[in-house]
């Protein structure tokens, strides 16, 4: 832990710079809450909201790697109520990943509406298609093919992603999925078909029988996504599961 007269002197974004850099999550924390202690000292007029936002967001980050998702939610909610920040989106987006950890999925997707609502016009379309995942997985299928339909309305270079996301709701409730080749393979060819767009092919195979294109796309989702961190684990813990679960269940065939 840094000497305290350190953490004293040190301007907040210097603190921001040290959070981000920590190792660990309590220096992360310690740096976090330094740099806001140093900034409240400020006037109004002299705080920079989004230096502010950002602080907070190196601890949630801490809370979560600490497990603490309680404070993790509460810290995010703060980042949300900071007037004048450009990453409100940011805030609200994280709150629901707190909040859907601790098995509170109608705060994570109220959460989650409020993200898309105050993204950028360039972001929407990402925080309506994390919207509707979160509405998937609590098995709202109609709620999920509405958000992703308002996501491909405003996607750009990730429109096969979200297509096929939709194929994939679809196929999961035992709906029909019309042109559902073309869709995999679009997703298959775009740079967004890497990633996540592996889950979704892996998923879709597995829903189909095709056990061969399961496998390879699921696999390769699984060993891209073996060291994660805590936020980004918390983020795709539903999704590993499922594709664990595909893959033993063609291990168990």
């Amino acid at each position: 832990m840094p000497p305290m007269k350190q953490l004293a002197d040190a301007l907040p974004e210097e603190h921001l710079r040290s959070a981000v850099r920590a190792k660990d999550p309590a220096r992360r924390l310690a740096h976090a809450e330094a740099g806001l202690t140093t900034l409240a000292r400020r006037d109004d007029d002299e705080i920079d909201p989004d230096i502010q936002v950002l602080l907070l967001r190196q601890a949630y980050l801490a809370h979560l790697e600490l497990r603490q998702l309680r404070q993790a939610a509460d810290t995010a909610e703060r980042m949300a109520e900071v007037e004048g920040s450009s990453l409100k989106a940011v805030a609200w987006a994280d709150r629901a990943r707190a909040l859907q950890a601790l098995g509170d999925v109608e705060g994570a997707i109220e959460c989650q509406r409020l993200a898309a609502r105050n993204a950028p016009a360039h972001r929407r379309s990402f925080h309506h298609w994390s919207l509707a995942t979160i509405q998937h997985f609590s098995g709202d299928v109609d709620g999920a093919l509405a958000s992703l339909k308002k996501g491909l309305r405003l996607a750009q270079k990730d429109r096969p992603l979200l297509a096929a996301h939709a194929a994939y709701v679809k196929l999961d409730a035992g709906r029909a999925v019309p042109e559902l080749q073309t869709i995999r393979e679009t997703l298959a060819a775009a740079p967004c078909g890497q990633g996540y767009g592996q889950y979704l092919l892996g998923m879709i195979a597995h829903l189909i029988g095709d056990r061969a294109a399961a496998e390879t796309h699921l696999r390769a989702f699984l060993r891209r996504n073996a060291r994660l961190d805590e936020a980004k684990a918390l983020t795709l813990r539903e999704e590993l599961r499922r594709a664990r679960l595909a893959l033993a269940s063609f291990a168990s065939s």
